[in-house]
């Protein structure tokens, strides 16, 4: 995602809630940012003006959070995976795979983020009438916040939602996503050189926002151009499967075994996850350090599938997919290979990174080689979404 490290804060309806370093800049700044806009320009207390800038910052930040939970929704009600959300500085990351449900699916998930930030801002709006003083100074802000944020979003150019929804248009028109990447790109182009030429008059003109509009201008410029890059990157992982590049099935754990059992057998000292499996052999879920801690710091003594995270929350793949489908999916994470419920093996960036050197550069590969992430110079099919 491009947003450095990121921290486990809360799991919201078994979705996975994490904060990225990036994120703990923006909160800092906007709230030192409220709180000199308040305690300057209204002359109110310096007390005050914290606890009205720290509230300002819980309500756009959880403006923010309901528009990724949009996209998580819709994204259920399809049926669809969401393993997670992320709060990075530029806004939000849902993770889940909205192309396997079509270009209607693509659609009405990426619809899903700027509608509801709309709404929001109409509801800030309504809030703000009957306001007066600072409270209503924060509710017309945000109300023109999320508008423009809502706005912006919708742009119909990579990596925002607005590109996916371009995307998910010409792809159910031409029925070629391949097509579909290379218009939204190539739109995203257009509206950044324009985003240019308005944050240059913007500046002329002594406007504050002029860095804004070369920030989003600057993104969609960068990412189109590298639209031609990621789909041929796409043409060449398509001629692979998950299961020619997919290594064999790791260590696995029993669901009725002891948390403690676990911890000595599998968890001590080793910084990853393992599947769970049923009494019937059918993975239920994945167990690590930190997932059996929550529960186990209480009672050593529950079983393994009380402290392990659902399967929902990890990327789990099918043997005859295609390699350029998996990559999109892993987004730089280890997943799960499944047939019917039973893991048949295991697909890391890495693993595809030695297929492709393999098979597409005709490399011989070592067994000890360290492999970094998927593609090194190579990039995923599909950029991922800064949502604002």
């Amino acid at each position: 995602m491009g947003s450095g490290s990121r921290w486990k804060v809360a799991t919201i309806r078994g979705i996975p809630l994490y904060v990225s370093t990036s994120w703990l800049f923006i909160a800092a700044f906007y709230v030192w940012a409220q709180y000199l806009s308040l305690s300057r320009g209204i002359g109110i207390s310096d007390a005050a003006a914290l606890t009205l800038s720290l509230l300002a910052a819980v309500m756009f930040f959880g403006s923010v959070l309901l528009h990724e939970s949009a996209h998580a929704i819709v994204a259920r009600a399809l049926d669809l995976p969401v393993t997670g959300i992320t709060l990075v500085f530029w806004g939000g990351a849902t993770e889940t795979k909205a192309s396997a449900r079509g270009p209607k699916g693509e659609f009405l998930v990426a619809f899903a983020g700027p509608a509801t930030t709309l709404a929001l801002a109409g509801v800030f709006w309504l809030l703000a009438q009957p306001a007066t003083g600072a409270l209503g100074v924060i509710l017309h802000d945000l109300a023109w916040l999320s508008l423009i944020f809502a706005a912006v979003n919708a742009l119909p150019g990579f990596p925002l939602d607005g590109g996916r929804m371009l995307l998910a248009a010409v792809w159910g028109a031409t029925g070629a996503r391949r097509t579909a990447m290379r218009v939204a790109g190539y739109t995203g182009i257009a509206i950044g050189i324009g985003g240019i030429a308005t944050a240059l008059w913007a500046l002329n003109q002594g406007q504050g926002w002029w860095w804004f509009a070369g920030y989003i201008a600057f993104i969609l410029i960068v990412t189109g151009r590298s639209m031609d890059q990621r789909i041929a990157f796409r043409d060449q992982l398509v001629r692979g499967r998950v299961a020619d590049a997919m290594r064999p099935p790791g260590p696995t754990v029993p669901a009725d075994i002891t948390l403690l059992q676990a911890l000595d057998t599998y968890l001590r000292g080793v910084d990853r996850s393992f599947p769970v499996l049923d009494g019937n052999g059918q993975v239920v879920g994945t167990v690590s350090i930190e997932t059996a801690r929550r529960v186990g710091a209480r009672d050593p003594m529950r079983p393994v599938r009380e402290g392990m995270a659902p399967l929902a929350q990890t990327p789990v793949l099918r043997p005859e997919e295609t390699l350029d489908d998996a990559v999109e999916w892993l987004a730089g994470r280890p997943g799960l290979v499944l047939r019917d419920g039973v893991l048949v093996g295991e697909l890391a960036p890495a693993d595809v990174e030695r297929w492709y050197r393999r098979v597409i550069e005709g490399r011989p590969i070592v067994p000890e080689e360290a492999v970094g992430s998927a593609g090194a110079g190579a990039p995923d099919a599909v950029p991922p979404r800064p949502d604002l």
